[in-house]
């Protein structure tokens, strides 16, 4: 027991080798493999301090022994509360039944096999693959499953060769800016973060800067936040309520709206007004919630960039209804698109996460659509299979699982949004998936609450900022608090300095563990490419389609 927090230690057997770990104190973890007479005593960091095994498993270590959450945080991210009055209630649960749960929860332990994969009319799948129809054609509430969940568009072709190059060489990243980030649509904030006449928010991508101001109860606009007259910044932060934009360094002004206000000593800038009147600026376009710009005057309605897919797919949750309750953003020393490949496939489970292994699948069995700038991750999938264990449920064990699961969702969610529950099908209350829009908007669909962006850090190839909102379920109509405020966490502080996001900054230690690594190992891999998988990775296939176009890149450039 841990005398400052009362917590008793952690200890888990591993999936695979069934070797357990114990934290024992100070940072350290025992690792005792019965089966094989051997332990060893580690740092959370995979430092090997004593004994005959010599290396543990490093994500292991980390969940064990590494940086935790204060007493009572370690909770699913799912199944938080929505407002932070109410977290003492589920850590008082959680201190009271730690001991207990740990004892009585079955531990799932079998060694690797490999996923041998089996053949489909649509292709080779995990050995675990049920079909999308045999779930929804069992849906009992048949009525209510959204069309779109039908539909089915798996990418074709096989693996894909990427060049490392695309990670870390400055020319790629001089190309984003002008093919990707001057002409995609992007995410910048959330509607609640400027709810008022005035406010406004500062969006920053590359050495590109923006205000983006409403300027009007049912109006926001974009402007290039740099004075027409010797370019200096309007704002330097976000800001609330302004009036104008009054330049710092010789007072030049625009009302909120961009237009020339004050044009200081106009007397000896004939005929300027005209050209200055105005502030440059982006095309603006909402939904759900969401505010986004495009700099390219030309471009698509942000309806046509994102498809009829992804809006049908998102419209019964109504994402517009949610409360921000966490907003946290991390620097990270890696490049925008390595560390977002780590959230947009799956099957990283089996070795990153091991210890969801012991109660769970290693997600194997994920459902891959695309639909040309979106790809949908994990619909309507979720079972107890481990295929590279040997563990295969049946189609029936599934669906046993899967309606036990919507009904649990189903009375946690009743006492968030009411009645409002029973519009969904148990496919609407246990889908989880998580999903991308080109370039870097990655939305939860179903009560997930995860929402991603990843963007460069300024003009440094080998650094990118990750931002992570939690979105959690809100009645209809009912008034909503102000969003959580944001965090920013440096390159070397942890995600468990944010407990707003409960035990997820567990799961983002694992993940952004492997992160700097990566980035390291691109500039010396041999050959120069990586792999992406013909289904696993096909979202990460279909977001390097889109790359290529976008940037104009000729085959394995």
């Amino acid at each position: 027991m841990n005398e400052m927090t009362k917590v008793p230690m952690r200890s888990e057997p591993h999936p695979i080798s069934g070797a357990v770990y114990t934290e024992i104190g100070d940072g350290l973890v025992r690792v005792e493999d019965k089966a094989k007479g051997k332990s060893g005593t580690f740092k959370w960091d995979g430092t090997w301090i004593e004994g005959e095994m010599t290396y543990a498993d490093p994500h292991m270590l980390k969940y064990i022994g590494g940086p935790d959450l204060p007493p009572g945080r370690d909770i699913v991210w799912v199944l938080l509360p929505a407002l932070e009055e109410d977290i003492p209630k589920v850590q008082a649960t959680s201190m009271r039944n730690v001991g207990e749960e740990a004892a009585q929860r079955p531990k799932i332990i079998a060694p690797y096999v490999g996923d041998p994969g089996k053949a489909t009319p649509e292709g080779m799948r995990s050995a675990s693959f049920t079909p999308l129809e045999y779930m929804l054609e069992n849906d009992r509430k048949p009525e209510l499953v959204p069309e779109v969940y039908k539909k089915s568009n798996p990418m074709p072709g096989g693996p894909l060769k990427v060049p490392t190059a695309r990670y870390f060489e400055k020319k790629y990243h001089d190309l984003e800016v002008e093919h990707i980030w001057k002409k995609c649509w992007q995410l910048v904030c959330r509607e609640d973060d400027i709810p008022e006449v005035g406010d406004y928010h500062l969006y920053e991508i590359a050495h590109l800067q923006y205000l983006v101001v409403r300027t009007a109860p049912d109006e926001i606009k974009a402007h290039v936040n740099a004075c027409m007259h010797r370019g200096r910044q309007l704002r330097e932060c976000h800001g609330k309520r302004a009036v104008d934009f009054r330049c710092p360094y010789h007072g030049w002004t625009w009302n909120i709206d961009g237009s020339l206000k004050h044009l200081v000593a106009e007397w000896d800038f004939p005929g300027v007004r005209e050209e200055a009147s105005q502030l440059p600026g982006a095309k603006v376009a909402t939904w759900a919630g969401f505010i986004f710009i495009n700099p390219d005057p030309d471009s698509e309605s942000l309806e046509d960039y994102m498809g009829p897919e992804m809006i049908a797919h998102y419209a019964k949750i109504k994402l517009q209804n949610r409360y921000k309750q966490a907003d946290v953003t991390m620097r990270i020393r890696a490049n925008w698109k390595v560390v977002q490949e780590a959230f947009i496939e799956g099957w990283h489970t089996l070795a990153t996460h091991p210890q969801l292994l012991l109660s769970g699948g290693d997600i194997g069995d994920l459902r891959f659509d695309v639909f040309g700038n979106w790809g949908r991750l994990g619909h309507v999938g979720g079972t107890g299979s481990s295929p590279h264990r040997g563990i295969i449920q049946t189609p029936e064990a599934t669906l046993e699982a899967h309606r036990m699961m919507a009904d649990f969702n189903r009375e946690f969610l009743r006492g968030m949004i009411g009645e409002e529950v029973e519009q969904f099908c148990d496919a609407e209350l246990n889908e989880q998936s998580f999903n991308n829009l080109f370039p870097n908007f990655s939305p939860w669909g179903g009560w997930g609450r995860i929402v991603y962006r990843f963007r460069p850090n300024g003009d440094n190839p080998d650094e990118c900022l990750m931002h992570v909102m939690l979105l959690a379920p809100w009645p209809e109509g009912k008034p909503k608090p102000p969003p959580k405020a944001a965090r920013f966490l440096g390159p070397d502080d942890h995600w468990t300095q944010a407990p707003e996001l409960g035990g997820l900054a567990k799961i983002f230690e694992q993940d952004v563990g492997n992160i700097p690594q990566v980035q390291k190992g691109l500039k010396t891999k041999q050959p120069p490419y990586v792999w992406n998988s013909a289904y696993q990775e096909s979202i990460l296939r279909n977001f390097h389609r889109n790359y290529a176009e976008r940037l104009g890149l000729k085959d394995g450039e």
